[in-house]
């Protein structure tokens, strides 16, 4: 399958691609702004938030793997501390928090250098043998941005823990760390079920 990384993905992103033995990266596709390249959508206390990393923009349409990180601004502390914020009490976040905390600490130039190595570590986390390949051949866009879009409707999925469940309610198709940090080892599986 081919598709373009994404920052910490959506569950119905790692649908898509759970069951392949290989996942391409493309690097020819053309960056659109406002999908999951370059936010991901958390759950707090006062509902869904939007992590969003400032990128560097130019006039000239980039290529996804050209687009720069803007670094300028202290965006991956207020992350993590949004994360931290969110998860701390779910019952897998001590186990994972530090697998994840370099991604928050550690400059990346480009956004799509970034994205590659959050998909590693997590499928490292998943326990999940899955080969990561960068390709320059020409996709279906419109599928990619169909998957990429935080827009569209949201693929709802089975019921699981959720920190602020009793007070908002189980919010579905929320980035992969959700799974994570509140399923902790069965994450696997139960994207395999979806």
């Amino acid at each position: 399958m081919i598709l373009v990384p994404a920052y910490f993905a959506p569950i119905s992103y790692f649908k898509h691609i759970i069951n392949q033995n290989e996942v391409l990266f493309s690097t020819n596709t053309k960056y659109q702004k406002q999908t999951y390249r370059n936010r991901c959508i958390i759950c707090g206390s006062n509902g869904l938030q939007k992590l969003i990393i400032p990128i560097t923009h130019s006039r000239d349409r980039k290529n996804d793997k050209d687009v720069m990180i803007y670094n300028k601004i202290p965006w991956q502390k207020n992350h993590w501390k949004s994360i931290e914020t969110a998860y701390k009490s779910s019952p897998f976040y001590e186990y994972y928090c530090e697998d994840l905390k370099d991604f928050f600490t550690e400059k990346y130039k480009y956004l799509f250098d970034l994205n590659i190595a959050i998909m590693i570590q997590i499928f490292n986390l998943l326990d999940h043998s899955m080969n990561i390949n960068e390709t320059n051949c020409e996709i279906n866009l419109i599928k990619i941005n169909q998957i990429l879009d935080p827009k569209k409707d949201l693929l709802e999925t089975k019921q699981y823990n959720q920190v602020f469940q009793n007070k908002i309610g189980f919010q579905s198709d929320l980035s992969i760390i959700d799974v994570l940090f509140n399923l902790g080892p069965e994450t696997l599986d139960y994207i395999k079920k979806i």
